[in-house]
């Protein structure tokens, strides 16, 4: 029992800020913290790419496992006719004035609407023609000046380069075995690398931003698709296992030990802070260093194990996200390429300081990555080698050497977060409780769900956390929604909270159940669930112990 099914580089990267999402948003204030409840299940494996796992807005209204979802405050709008044909969406696209970032931008700044497929066009061509062609200054390998980017709704399509906008159709792309894909995925045209995202709308969803904050949805998108760019083709997760960075080769972790705590979350908190205060104001940066020094070997000395096991996604999601965040500013930034115009837009509409904390250790590593790559730049260090070999972390580069140095908290900060964890640990306990009883009754037993049959794309997923709980092996995923398909049959879990763990080298969902009846009835080598959250009827095999329980495998 390793808890591989969370070793990276199978990743379940966290993409907010793009759907009305579930769950508290984050105190960051940062421009993509708000949806807490999009993720993407491993990317780049097998070059299918994302999927995006859209977890509805809910609040817990009891034990019952009942949700009361909240109305997104988007809405979606079509600015072109219904019976537009895709060369006409993006020839408009492409002669219209006062479109792309500048507009986009503009859309951050009241209620926030879903841009049509137009208005995507427009942007990302914009953005694309501006941040593209530069991206290879800001990482080694991150030349993008000939990539392609395919956007689609499912009925429609156009290739955008740094060149210009190229129509196509997704007759086209099915011809040329590209699928339009739940959200975004590494792909091949006209024999160069590709990210091919879906935009259709429904899909997309967004919320206003914080007061005056001007990045608005199309440079948002832009945001996260040059982000999985990066991860897809200088990471190396699209172009197979020996291309992946080394660093982020090692075992590691995105879960958040449950119950909760608050210290950990203040320490990663404050390290962002000084990080941020270090990059806005140079010359106070010796104390912010010497500060964040202090924050960070407090961390590591008090929580080495979520050290341990978080170092490879702060690698790996913060690099990502610098070099997102940082193509951004250079899209939005006037004039193109001045470089105080994009220290600015990073500063004030970024790079917002904590005044909370998060629920979850992997949420931090986004912020704290981008925090730290910029101050090391500005110290000139030799960084970006040396995350690619590993084990260092942005992070432990940008403070190495620095003499840890204490700074008081703000105000306020540590009630803050002491009242936040406190509230979610009572929001947690509503779903994760009965699960981790259920596991630890003797009378139950586990289902252990292999993945899809070699050949069957997995079916997309969410949750609204990945935690680590005491005397129970491998990861709990809470509220768990997803079709697994075996040959015998599918078992579709509806925000229900299951176990992840890899059983003889195998990765399993793992779910406990009453082998005797109730709403699990096992007969023969048939189990059937009837239950509100559980439903299907598999055929299953006897299966190893498991921390001192049967198993069944299903078939």
């Amino acid at each position: 029992m390793t808890g591989r099914r969370d070793r990276l580089p199978v990743l379940v990267l966290l993409v907010a800020g793009l759907v009305t999402g579930g769950g508290q948003p984050s105190q960051w204030g940062l421009a993509d913290q708000a949806g807490r409840e999009a993720r993407w299940d491993p990317a780049g494996q097998s070059r299918q790419g994302a999927r995006w796992a859209l977890s509805p807005q809910t609040r817990r209204t009891g034990r019952t496992g009942q949700a009361a979802p909240r109305t997104a405050t988007a809405t979606a709008t079509a600015t072109a006719t219904a019976t537009a044909t895709a060369t006409d969406l993006v020839t408009t696209a492409v002669t219209t004035t006062g479109t792309g970032t500048a507009a986009a931008a503009a859309a951050g700044t009241g209620a926030a609407a879903e841009p049509a497929f137009a208005d995507y066009i427009a942007g990302l061509k914009a953005d694309v023609a501006r941040a593209w062609p530069r991206a290879g200054t800001l990482f080694p390998g991150a030349d993008f000046s000939t990539l392609v980017l395919l956007v689609s709704d499912g009925k429609q399509a156009a290739a955008i380069t740094a060149e210009g906008v190229t129509p196509t159709s997704v007759a086209e792309m099915e011809r040329r075995g590209v699928a339009v894909p739940e959200l975004i995925a590494p792909a091949e045209w006209d024999g160069r690398h590709a990210v091919a995202i879906n935009t259709a709308l429904g899909r997309l969803r967004f919320e206003p931003g914080p007061d005056g904050q001007r990045i608005g949805p199309v440079l948002t998108v832009f945001d996260k698709i040059t982000h999985e760019a990066f991860r897809f083709y200088v990471q190396g997760f699209a172009l197979g296992p020996d291309m992946v960075w080394p660093s982020l080769r090692a075992e590691g972790r995105r879960a958040t030990e449950y119950p909760l705590r608050a210290a950990p979350r203040l320490y990663r908190a404050m390290i962002y802070n000084e990080l941020r205060e270090a990059y806005r104001a140079p010359d106070t940066r010796p104390a912010r260093l010497a500060a964040a020094a202090y924050w960070a070997e407090r961390w590591a000395r008090e929580f080495p194990a979520e050290r341990r096991r978080i170092a490879v996604v702060d690698i790996d999601a913060g690099t990502a996200e610098y070099v997102g965040k940082s193509a951004v500013a250079m899209a939005a930034a006037t004039p193109p390429g001045g470089r105080r115009e994009q220290r600015a837009f990073l500063l004030n509409e970024l790079l917002k300081p904590a005044t909370g904390g998060t629920d979850s250790v992997d949420l931090e590593s986004y912020p704290i990555g981008l925090a730290a790559g910029l101050v090391a730049d500005d110290l000139g260090l030799d960084w970006k080698a040396a995350v690619v070999n590993g084990p260092d972390t942005p992070l432990d580069l940008v403070v190495r050497g620095v003499t840890p140095s204490a700074r008081p908290e703000p105000a306020g900060l540590r009630r803050t977060i002491d009242e936040q964890v406190a509230q979610a640990n009572t929001e947690i306990a509503m779903d994760l409780d009965p699960a981790i009883a259920a596991f630890r009754d003797p009378r139950t037993a586990l289902l252990l769900v292999p993945p899809p049959p070699e050949g069957t794309q997995p079916e997309p997923r969410s949750l609204s956390g990945e935690y680590i709980v005491e005397r129970v092996p491998g990861t709990v995923y809470r509220r768990f929604t997803q079709k697994l398909r075996v040959n015998s049959g599918v078992l579709e879990a509806k925000e229900l909270s299951v176990f992840a763990d890899q059983v003889d080298g195998v990765d399993y969902t793992i779910i406990p159940f009453d082998p005797t009846g109730g709403d699990s009835p096992l007969s023969g080598d048939r189990v059937r669930f009837t239950s509100t959250d559980l439903t299907g009827d598999l055929q299953v095999r006897a299966g190893p112990m498991l921390a001192g329980k049967k198993t069944f495998v299903a078939q």
